[in-house]
């Protein structure tokens, strides 16, 4: 199987994005969670969440992630952690384990493109999709990609390539049209965003330096340096907002 930049680049992270485990756990608090409560955890890498949040809040997880090697590492970061009977890796897509499963008290989609389904990416059908799979009072955490100002027309499609163009206030109104609470707004901050960075480069620049003959070699550098242009070029445009919503 292909060595692609994520499988590298996510491994050393607690969260695959520009956000500290230890906001992410504050923010979750204020869903008021009861002990054994049910939260799903779409696209969950290598299932550092899903585990955090078993461990943290006494959850019930069903870890949802459909790349196989980040699902197998999943699987195994669980399985050394003692908590398989809490935490369920599900190899399928949001839409199909959505479908199949009881509603929530928590949806938690962080960094996932189409967290709702295939081709769902307007801010609007990704609420009403989600909030159909909450309980009553249930809450959702997400994190995007808002935009501090207009980005450039470049960057723009370069964004748009793995998600949908919108600012911090568009997603805040799409959620409150959507008869969504909205219950916590924030930005990333500096900290979080050179964490972020400094763990994906160095993993990634340890893997060069140690498999410089892999067939893969190549892609995953080209990757990495696409990604670090379009985020160098992007500082003063991009943000990570995080956001926790409840159902009403």
């Amino acid at each position: 199987m292909r060595v692609a930049f994520h499988h590298i680049a996510y491994q050393p992270l607690s969260v695959c994005n520009a956000l500290s485990i230890d906001r992410l756990e504050a923010t979750v608090r204020r869903a008021g969670l009861k002990p054994g409560a049910a939260v799903m955890d779409i696209g969950c890498a290598y299932g550092e969440v899903s585990i955090h949040l078993a461990r943290a809040m006494d959850a019930r997880v069903t870890a949802v992630e459909l790349d196989p090697v980040m699902a197998e590492g999943a699987e195994a970061r669980v399985q050394a952690a003692g908590l398989s009977e809490r935490v369920a890796v599900r190899r399928e897509t949001s839409a199909s384990a959505l479908a199949a499963l009881p509603p929530f008290d928590l949806i938690v989609a962080i960094g996932s493109t189409e967290p709702a389904g295939k081709g769902v990416r307007e801010p609007a059908a990704v609420f009403a999709a989600l909030s159909r799979h909450l309980t009553p009072g249930g809450s959702s955490f997400q994190n995007r990609s808002p935009h501090n100002r207009a980005p450039p027309a470049p960057l723009r499609q370069l964004v748009e390539t793995g998600g949908y163009y919108v600012s911090h206030d568009e997603w805040q109104a799409a959620a409150r049209e959507a008869g969504l609470e909205v219950v916590s707004a924030e930005i990333s901050g500096e900290a979080e965003w050179a964490a972020y960075r400094t763990g994906m480069e160095t993993a990634i620049a340890d893997w060069l330096d140690a498999c410089p003959d892999h067939a893969d070699a190549p892609s995953v550098a080209a990757t990495a340096h696409r990604i670090k242009m379009m985020l160098d070029f992007g500082a003063d445009y991009l943000g990570f907002g995080h956001y926790l919503f409840r159902k009403r």
